[in-house]
């Protein structure tokens, strides 16, 4: 496991070693995700790695976060949308999950599912 102890602001040339996988991730794709934990921060390559992570360990005082696909901007994981599809989303890992921040524009893409409904069908 890798932790990052620098603010959540990564300059666009940073990469980070996936807290699941051991992957070195691009921290500025749009299915990177992560965790912080005040100011260390773990990353993950990939937004099913993330959410394997958080089956397996069960972070305490932990924020998910994942990008809107949409506009790469980070949001809260548990108030995303997802879509499942893995020949549209080409996922450093295979997983093939993108997040969004909009339910309608998520349907453009794929049946949406929430936070609940995806940490379920990685499972």
């Amino acid at each position: 496991m890798f932790v990052v102890g620098i603010s959540p602001a990564l300059s666009a040339a940073e990469t980070a070693t996936c807290a699941e996988c051991g992957m070195t991730c691009d921290t500025t794709t749009k299915f990177t995700s992560r965790i912080v934990q005040g100011d260390k921060i773990l990353y993950y390559c990939d937004i099913g790695d993330l959410l394997t992570y958080l089956i397996k360990k069960k972070p305490q005082n932990a924020k998910a976060e994942v990008r809107d696909y949409t506009s790469g901007e980070w949001m809260d994981a548990h108030t995303a949308f997802y879509v499942h599809d893995d020949k549209r989303f080409k996922t450093p890992m295979g997983w093939g999950i993108a997040s969004f921040k909009d339910k309608k524009n998520a349907s453009g893409f794929g049946t949406t599912m929430n936070f609940d409904d995806t940490l379920k069908a990685v499972r």
